[in-house]
């Protein structure tokens, strides 16, 4: 029977002053986002620990924070913890995932996500966009409410996180228009979310062609550990698959709930979020409230989390 799976949250999870505790507590922190800020080419560990907020927020400083926070978590975990049965990683947390995995360096990470949150950035500004949460609605109703709200223009399902809750992207309009009767459709709340573009829709076709190049010149290599990917849900175990999905990955829906319930049918009830935050443990325990998910966000919980998988 598999027993743990890691999990890499994604944008939205930045806080300031992430990493600090780690930066001053581990030297293979301090190392990881040493090497961030001589690869990104500024001082990302800065607007990690101090902000400003605003400008963590943006997402071109945003997706480097997530990832090189992660992957600062995950080398402190490597070495005092068995290696997990799955890795998955939501929307940026992917490329965290596969650096976890061993299919991806970090040094070639932190240049793919610099370029793809670069490229997200600009496609948000030449074709404005936004997403909004949808809380508590059926898969049928929400097939309905797409198609009243693509009377107003693109629309798409971005992100599939738990039952109830799907993240809608697209044109300003049609995303306000879906918000605006979302509550007729029977959903119980509709949330406009804070950010710079209409992610995982076919509004990032512009961004999605330079990251492509982009990974045309990456090496990846198989992963040592299965990566469940974002747009299939299904495990993939080789570079070329890899490659394929991350070709694939900016316009395409992330299917987190389905994705998690994959690792749980394999017979995984343990998991442990590494990385900012803990929103992810949050939507397991809404997918499934018989699993354990550990948050490794912070050096107390981190340390919490080794205690128990070395007992």
């Amino acid at each position: 029977m598999a027993d743990m799976a890691y999990i890499f949250p994604g944008q939205g999870s930045q806080y300031v002053g992430m990493g600090r505790d780690l930066y001053d507590k581990y030297r293979v922190a301090k190392e990881t986002f040493e090497v961030a800020d001589d690869v990104v080419g500024f001082e990302l560990s800065e607007v990690c620990f101090d902000g400003p907020e605003d400008k963590l927020r943006e997402t071109r400083y945003t997706q480097l924070a997530i990832l090189v926070h992660s992957v600062a978590a995950w080398r402190v975990i490597e070495t005092r913890a068995p290696e997990p049965d799955f890795v998955a990683g939501h929307s940026v947390g992917e490329y965290s995932a596969l650096v976890a995995s061993g299919s991806l360096a970090f040094i070639d990470a932190l240049r793919l996500v610099g370029i793809r949150a670069e490229a997200m950035y600009e496609a948000g500004v030449k074709r404005p966009g936004t997403m909004a949460a949808i809380l508590g609605i059926s898969d049928d109703s929400l097939e309905h409410l797409l198609k009243e709200a693509e009377k107003a223009g693109t629309i798409v399902a971005a992100n599939y996180n738990c039952p109830g809750q799907v993240v809608l992207s697209g044109e300003i309009a049609a995303v306000e228009k879906a918000a605006e009767l979302a509550r007729d459709f029977g959903a119980k709340r509709a949330m406009k979310l804070n950010v710079s573009g209409a992610f995982h829709s076919p509004l990032m076709a512009e961004a999605q062609a330079k990251l492509d190049e982009a990974l045309s010149i990456t090496t990846f290599s198989d992963p040592r550990v299965p990566v469940i990917s974002n747009v299939t849900a299904r495990p993939v175990t080789t570079k070329e698959e890899i490659r394929e999905v991350l070709s694939k990955q900016l316009m395409s829906p992330v299917l987190w709930m389905q994705s998690m319930q994959f690792i749980l049918n394999q017979g995984v009830r343990r998991f442990a979020e590494i990385g900012p935050g803990n929103v992810l443990c949050g939507l397991l325990r809404r997918i499934n409230s018989d699993s354990v998910c550990f948050s490794c966000a912070r050096t107390e919980a981190l340390e919490n989390f080794l205690r128990e998988v070395a007992a």
